[in-house]
């Protein structure tokens, strides 16, 4: 059946240019075809978030295969995007619609090499409803999305997306019930997080968003040898440059304590270890 609908996506017109209405109208197909084999598949629960106190490590989460039919819709997605052949509210629709099929599969998509690209793609062009329900589907996976090498990209690309959106105030409260979730299931996990040469810069990239920092801060994510080397020797004597600025009115108070709070509780039988590992002294760093 894909076979046949490709062949249909490919018609072209007099002029040879194919058309774009049908590869759209082809999307839509495979979309439809790939909820109803969906539908005979029972979604498979995540390992992820089955803890009884803060303190215990993580469950490792079982990356499953992504199917095949849904891998060659997110493809089909990716050629069309390429191709600059949809227009802006044909991206928006598509955007909407390829979103609404990673539920329940958020992870297996998020840390897949190739589709991690396209799924970078679809947040950013996404509206803020469709972008929040993505990372509350994936919250309770969040940090092994965060420590993945593809996975990191999209959790960036995340979170990058909700500080655009949150430049409307209108958006403020759906952002920050999100970033909620994110946040109680990034405490739980902190130093498998912060450890993690990916999770680390995700982490930070965390804390840029809830104090309303530009996210690629220096501050956070290039921090200066002379600092770094303070904090390890615990150098008293140490002041910060005058670009340091401290940041008046954080964004997300509340998550920042929460973030904070939680780092440092869970941060405390390690702390001498962690403060000299070259990734989790990054991040206390920026607490």
């Amino acid at each position: 059946m894909i076979n046949h609908i490709n062949m249909v996506g490919r018609k072209r017109t007099s002029t040879g240019r194919p058309r774009k209405e049908v590869s759209v109208l082809m999307l839509i197909l495979l979309r439809k075809m790939y909820l109803g084999m969906a539908m005979m598949e029972q979604q498979s629960p995540t390992n992820l978030g089955k803890h009884h106190s803060s303190s215990e490590p993580q469950t490792s989460v079982v990356r499953k295969q992504v199917d095949p039919d849904l891998a060659k819709y997110f493809s089909e997605i990716a050629n069309l995007f390429e191709s600059n052949e949809a227009d802006l509210e044909e991206r928006s629709v598509l955007c909407r619609n390829a979103l609404e099929e990673t539920r329940g599969k958020e992870f297996e998509l998020a840390t897949d090499y190739i589709i991690s690209h396209t799924l970078q793609t679809l947040l950013e062009g996404c509206d803020v409803d469709h972008l929040c329900g993505f990372l509350r589907g994936c919250a309770k996976v969040f940090p092994a999305i965060a420590m993945d090498r593809s996975g990191s990209h999209v959790a960036e690309t995340a979170l990058k997306s909700l500080a655009v959106h949150i430049q409307d105030e209108q958006n403020y409260s759906v952002v920050e019930e999100t970033l909620t979730m994110i946040c109680k299931v990034i405490v739980s996990n902190a130093v498998d997080v912060m450890c993690n040469c990916y999770g680390s810069h995700v982490l930070r990239s965390l804390f840029c968003l809830c104090k309303g920092v530009p996210l690629d801060s220096s501050e956070f994510h290039r921090a200066k040898p002379s600092a770094v080397l303070a904090e390890r020797l615990n150098l008293n004597a140490f002041q910060s440059s005058g670009n340091d600025l401290p940041h008046p009115h954080p964004l997300f108070p509340d998550l920042l304590k929460l973030l904070i709070s939680g780092i440092l509780k869970c941060s405390k039988k390690d702390i001498k270890t962690l403060q000299t590992d070259q990734y989790s002294s990054l991040v206390l760093q920026a607490c």
